[in-house]
Parts: C-alpha cells; sequence; structure tokens
C-alpha cells in the first residue's frame, strides 16, 4: 500500500536518481545529455524549490510528485514500479486540496499524455519546449462542480 508523504532534503539525491532514469526512457527522443546535465539542476534547485510528495511502499521509495502551487512540475515513478496504479494515487492525493491543476507534457510522450486524459485533464494547448525544442502539451484538470439538490 502506498503512503505519500513530504520529502526531505535526505530524499532528493534518490529522487533526482528515479526523475533521471525515468527520464532517459520515457523521453528517448531527446538527447540523453539533456537529461544527465540537469540532474544536479533538478536535485539541488527544483526539488527543493517544490513541494513534493515521496510514496513508499513495503519500506522503499517508489516515486514522487513535485507541485508549484497549481502546477504539476513532476510525477515520476521508477520503473520497476510503474503499471502498478501509484501514479493515480499520486494524483488523487494531489487534487484532494486543489480546485485546478496544469502541467506540461511532451506529444511525443503518449503514455503519459494519455495518463492524464484519464486522470481528468485536457489538453489546452500545444507549445514549443524552449530548453528541447520539442512540442508539449499543456493540460488543464479542473474539479467538477458538486450537484447541490434543492428540496
Amino acid at each position: 500500500m502506498l503512503q505519500i508523504k513530504r520529502s526531505h532534503s535526505d530524499d532528493y539525491g534518490l529522487l533526482a536518481d528515479i526523475w533521471l532514469n525515468v527520464s532517459l526512457k520515457a523521453h528517448d527522443f531527446i538527447d540523453s545529455a539533456y537529461w544527465t546535465s540537469n540532474k544536479m539542476v533538478m536535485q539541488e534547485m527544483y526539488l527543493p524549490q517544490s513541494e513534493t510528495y515521496v510514496g513508499w511502499d513495503q519500506g522503499q521509495i517508489i516515486g514522487f510528485i513535485s507541485m508549484v502551487e497549481k502546477h504539476l512540475a513532476a510525477l515520476f515513478i521508477d520503473e520497476a514500479h510503474q503499471c502498478k496504479g501509484y501514479g493515480r494515487q499520486f494524483m488523487e492525493y494531489v487534487k484532494k486540496d486543489r480546485e485546478t491543476i496544469t502541467l506540461r507534457v511532451y506529444v511525443k510522450n503518449e503514455a503519459a499524455y494519455r495518463f492524464y486524459l484519464k486522470q481528468g485533464f485536457v489538453i489546452a494547448q500545444e507549445q514549443m519546449d524552449e530548453g528541447t525544442n520539442e512540442r508539449e502539451y499543456e493540460m488543464v484538470w479542473k474539479r467538477k462542480a458538486e450537484k447541490i439538490e434543492f428540496i
């Protein structure tokens, strides 16, 4: 069973390793040098500046999710733990306290953007990522208003 808790600086090295390994595989259409050159930036800048939650199962870290206000900055599940529902559980965790969530995902990362569609996100626009010169979707999730019945 997944346990989610706020990350600590002691976690950042392992989280950056997960980020790098998953990024290299999921984004094989981008030169690997881009990812390896950004690993320390992820570890020392992005993770400390975001609201990051770590997922634990049976005593080991299986992945993490990072939010910057209402923007989903990162959702990475260690390759050995993918396709087990952890991504959905992370999404449920961050949705419970937000009305809207935005994110960006590469168009070529079909598995990821299809996952987000299943989580209720819609494609708002397509744009170019300046760092990689790859097309990406900006996606948005909005909490549905609860239906109020009047008697």
